[in-house]
């Protein structure tokens, strides 16, 4: 279940970032955050600290609980 949830948060993560019209590395280099381990966050192959989400969600313009917006519980 824990790997769903992850893919759930980096599927979320995804349409944020595409939304505001960021490639992967353009919103990687944003975060202060390697455009690899975004990509590892964004497939749900890694889970995410409380600081990166919170870093994601200042450079989003959106607050924090707006990530796990959606998530299976």
């Amino acid at each position: 279940m824990q790997n769903d949830i992850n893919v759930f948060f980096g599927n979320n993560l995804k349409k944020f970032r595409e939304t505001q019209g960021y490639s992967q590395e353009e919103f990687a280099t944003l975060c202060k955050i390697s455009r690899a381990y975004y990509g590892r966050i964004e497939r749900g192959e890694h889970s995410v600290t409380i600081e990166k989400c919170a870093r994601i969600a200042q450079a989003l313009g959106i607050h924090i609980s707006d990530l796990f917006i959606d998530l299976p519980e």
